[in-house]
């Protein structure tokens, strides 16, 4: 399971829209939609052995969200998207300096990680492209974005064609910024489909007013 925060309707089509102008030079997986593999930006993922306070999580993350929105709501706005590419095959949407994002995935593995567990089809990973910290992360915890290498991003897709998404390559150094702003409304737990996608949402709680 993942847990994420999730933009606003509009940003969410527009990410859509991006992935499909992107998918014309090199095809990316998943296919994202706003019904299914929704656009997110993951703040932790993995096995958990104990299901109930995973939930019990979600709803003290939504009261600590709540609070910090009441008093920064724009702390919770997003821009200058940037693409970036990550070892292997994965191209990311990195919004600006997002404090909240840190803040939000710290609290997460504080309240999760003694109950993360691995499974032996987790240990046969192919891991080839992360660096020392995120193998040891994911040997550990089954998610290689943790603490110091947690970095707040919306996935775009992923190629395992590296002659081909050079093209992507060419085209990112063109896009220095996505046009694309938003804000952060909703946060969910769900379940995670191939290549990491949101495939269905568990819990949906809203951020905000």
């Amino acid at each position: 399971m993942g847990i994420a925060m999730i933009p606003d309707s509009k940003t969410l089509q527009a990410i859509v829209n991006l992935q499909q102008q992107v998918s014309v030079i090199c095809p990316l997986q998943p296919t994202l939609a706003e019904d299914i593999n929704l656009p997110h930006m993951t703040l932790l993922q993995g096995r958990f052995s104990h299901i109930a306070a995973v939930r019990e999580l979600i709803y003290d993350l939504q009261k600590y969200l709540q609070q910090i929105y009441l008093k920064q709501p724009e702390a919770f706005n997003f821009h200058q998207l940037k693409c970036i590419y990550k070892a292997p095959g994965w191209y990311f949407l990195q919004p600006n300096p997002d404090t909240i994002g840190h803040q939000a995935h710290q609290i997460c593995f504080n309240a999760l990680k003694n109950i993360m567990v691995l499974l032996e089809c987790d240990r046969q990973k192919n891991m080839s492209g992360y660096t020392t910290s995120e193998t040891s992360n994911y040997k550990q915890y089954g998610y290689r974005y943790i603490e110091q290498d947690f970095c707040p991003h919306f996935t775009l897709g992923q190629t395992l064609n590296r002659s081909a998404s050079g093209k992507i390559d060419l085209w990112m150094q063109s896009t220095q910024q996505i046009n694309i702003k938003g804000r952060f409304e909703r946060i969910t737990l769900y379940k995670v489909g191939d290549f990491g996608s949101h495939s269905q949402s568990l819990m949906d709680l809203k951020i905000g007013v």
